[in-house]
């Protein structure tokens, strides 16, 4: 290691969390995908192909901090599938394709009777690009930064109806509105360890007289590959990932929703697989370690994601 190489790479640590404490976060989409929300991008023509599932369910309800009776027993599984296209129009400038498609089972019991609302389709596409603008390279080490800039699309399904009836705004499976994006990501790999740090945050625009709180995404992992052989040999990593979101509150009609918006704080483990250099195998699990809700909502439960990915 050259003179010096110990205080830059710690000054080049604090420079990577500085971008977290900006603040700057997150749709699901993001999520459900590889090779997004980090500091690295494609090389130059280089494609990524990938196919990722999040399941999720909630069925508890609670107020603020705290859990409270819930006199209808509901319960809302959600499932998201992700298509992705990631293109590498330089090596430093990454273009993101993101097509979801969801599907929301929500059940309430009163009296004995179960109420079964569904809704199911394509959500909305999400276009990002990514650009590196900072790369630093030492033996075994890396250091990439990165920022993102793009929009949610409004080409989902947005007025699914169930038995003739049209869906609540929170079950259907697009927004219908323009949801602009702005991030930040660094990623640092000194030998065998990553860590990662990200940040996005979303403003959502009116759409059918409803308009989404906005949306603010921070994440913070760290991951060991602790099955390493030489290139192009297999490897296999394991994160813990904690993550924080906050969502400002719904607008309909005009008028503030006071049961939406809130804080959540997540505890994550996933086991990433990449038996060739083409390939890529994730999976990961994600649960609530802390929320506070405005209102009175259902609160989250624990999601699993699985992705796979394709690179050429």
């Amino acid at each position: 290691m050259r003179p010096g190489s110990a205080s830059e790479t710690a000054r080049r640590l604090l420079v990577a969390a500085a971008f977290v404490a900006l603040g700057v976060a997150a749709h699901a989409q993001t999520e459900a995908t590889l090779d997004v929300l980090d500091g690295e991008t494609l090389y130059e023509d280089g494609w990524l192909i990938t196919l990722g599932t999040e399941f999720d369910e909630k069925d508890e309800l609670q107020s603020g901090w705290h859990s409270v009776p819930d006199p209808a027993d509901t319960e809302r599984r959600r499932r998201e599938t992700v298509l992705a296209a990631h293109y590498g129009l330089r090596n430093d400038l990454q273009l993101s394709w993101l097509l979801p498609q969801v599907r929301t089972v929500e059940e309430s019991t009163v009296g004995g009777v179960t109420t079964r609302t569904t809704a199911e389709g394509w959500g909305d596409a999400v276009a990002l690009l990514k650009w590196r603008f900072h790369r630093w390279d030492a033996p075994h080490q890396a250091l990439n930064m990165a920022l993102l800039a793009g929009a949610e699309l409004p080409t989902g399904d947005d007025r699914e109806k169930d038995d003739g009836v049209l869906v609540p705004s929170e079950l259907q499976p697009a927004s219908g509105s323009l949801d602009p994006m702005l991030g930040v990501a660094a990623t640092y790999e000194p030998g065998r360890w990553r860590f990662n740090a990200a940040a996005l945050y979303t403003r959502p625009s009116e759409a059918h007289d409803h308009q989404d709180g906005d949306e603010l995404f921070l994440e913070l992992a760290a991951g060991n590959r602790f099955w390493l052989e030489p290139y192009p040999g297999p490897f296999m990593r394991f994160d813990l990932i904690l993550r924080h979101r906050h969502q400002g509150r719904d607008h309909q009609d005009g008028a503030l929703d006071h049961d939406t918006g809130g804080d959540l704080t997540t505890l994550g483990a996933n086991l990433a697989f990449r038996p060739r250099p083409s390939l890529d195998f994730q999976v990961g699990v994600e649960t609530p370690v802390a929320e506070q809700v405005e209102g009175t909502q259902l609160a989250a439960g624990t999601a699993l994601v699985f992705n796979l990915g394709y690179r050429f």
